[in-house]
């Protein structure tokens, strides 16, 4: 059951992303997520469950759900929709700028 709501987290996250994309403002404490936190938080984001990621990431799902955690709490979020949602606008904002 676990796995499912892993999965299904990942998917809502993903869909907050796409619909709050627009509107959510690009957070300075974005820059202080650790290589790690900063790629488990885009899988997440994609909609890739906690199980999933930590099979790609070779790690165990304690480590990611800890990472997720400390992610969201660094940005300031209240959820990990919205820690998705930022560091989804980030990634957007920096392609826009280097894309000249």
């Amino acid at each position: 059951m676990g796995r499912h709501r892993s999965e299904a987290e990942g998917k809502l996250a993903a869909a907050y992303v796409e619909s709050q994309s627009d509107d959510v403002h690009v957070s300075e404490s974005a820059t202080t997520l650790t290589a790690f936190e900063r790629r488990t938080l885009e899988l997440f984001a994609s909609g890739v469950g906690r199980g999933e990621i930590a099979r790609l990431q070779n790690r165990a799902p304690k480590t990611i759900s800890n990472s997720l955690t400390a992610a969201k709490d660094k940005l300031g979020a209240r959820s990990l929709a919205e820690a998705a949602a930022l560091v989804a606008a980030e990634a957007a904002a920096l392609n826009l700028k280097f894309s000249v």
